[in-house]
C-alpha cells in the first residue's frame, strides 16, 4: 500500500487523483505552495511517495527539463502514474521509502501526504537521509498531515474537516474511514511546528512553515544556508 494511499485505506488508485481534493483539506493549495517553494531550476528532483503522480505532474509542468525520480510502494498507484502522458520521462521505483534511495544528489526532495504514515523515528531518519542526498544549497520540501497544538484545536479541526467532506460529496463510509484512520495513527503524528524543530534538530541550516491549513502544513528545510529566504 503506497503511503498517500494510506490516507485514506479505503479507495484505490483509480479513485485517489478524484477524491483526495475533497478528502484533505487543502491539497490544491498545498501543491500550488509546494511548486512555489522549489528552487530556481533544479536539475535533479526525487519526489518520496509519488503516489498517482498528482504533483510529479505540477514539478514536470514547472521544469519539464529536470530529471525526476518517483519513489512509491504501491505497484498499483506507480502504473498509475507511468500510464500519464505528461509523465513519461519520469523514472518511477516500486520500493518503500525508508530503503536505499538511489545515490545521486538532488536540488530538491519533496514528498506530499506522506510521512505521517511512518513512525517518528523513521521520520527523522528520512530528514537526515534527505540532508545527505541534496545538492549544497537543496531543499526538502515536505507537505503532510499533522495534529493540532491541542484538543480543543484538534476537535474543532476535525468538525471542519468532517463538514467539508460532507459538502464535497464524500460518502459517509469514507468519511467514517478517515476519521478512523486518523484516530489511529494520532499518537504518531506531530504538530506541524514540531516537525519543522526535527528538520533543524537533524542538521538543516534553516527550515520554515510557510503554510498551514487545518491539518495540512508545509515545511520548507534548507540545506546549508538559505538562498533569498
Amino acid at each position: 500500500m503506497t503511503e498517500t494511499h494510506q490516507i485514506h485505506g479505503v479507495m484505490d488508485a483509480e479513485d485517489y487523483d478524484h477524491l483526495v481534493r475533497a478528502i484533505v483539506p487543502g491539497q490544491p493549495l498545498l501543491l500550488a505552495t509546494i511548486i512555489d517553494y522549489l528552487p530556481p531550476h533544479p536539475r535533479r528532483i526525487l519526489e518520496l511517495g509519488c503516489g498517482t503522480g498528482i504533483l510529479t505532474t505540477m514539478v514536470q509542468e514547472e521544469y519539464p527539463d529536470a530529471e525526476i525520480t518517483g519513489i512509491d510502494l504501491s505497484p498499483e498507484m506507480l502504473k498509475t502514474a507511468a500510464a500519464k502522458p505528461d509523465l513519461a520521462g519520469v523514472e518511477f521505483l516500486a520500493q518503500d521509502l525508508r530503503d536505499a534511495w538511489p545515490t545521486d544528489r538532488y536540488d530538491v526532495i519533496v514528498t506530499s501526504l506522506c510521512l505521517h504514515h511512518v513512525s517518528k523515528e523513521d521520520r527523522v531518519m528520512v530528514a537526515r537521509r534527505a540532508l545527505q542526498a541534496l545538492s549544497p544549497g537543496g531543499r526538502f520540501i515536505c507537505g503532510d498531515i499533522f495534529r493540532a497544538g491541542d484538543d480543543r484545536e484538534e476537535q474543532m479541526q476535525r468538525e471542519i474537516w468532517c463538514r467539508g467532506m460532507e459538502q464535497q460529496g464524500v460518502p459517509g463510509d469514507v468519511i467514517r474511514g478517515m476519521v478512523a484512520q486518523r484516530e489511529k495513527h494520532m499518537s504518531t503524528f506531530t504538530t506541524v511546528s514540531e516537525f519543522r524543530e526535527m528538520l533543524v534538530e537533524s542538521g538543516f541550516g534553516h527550515a520554515i512553515v510557510p503554510f498551514t491549513s487545518g491539518f495540512v502544513g508545509l515545511v520548507v528545510g534548507f540545506a546549508g544556508e538559505p538562498e533569498g529566504v
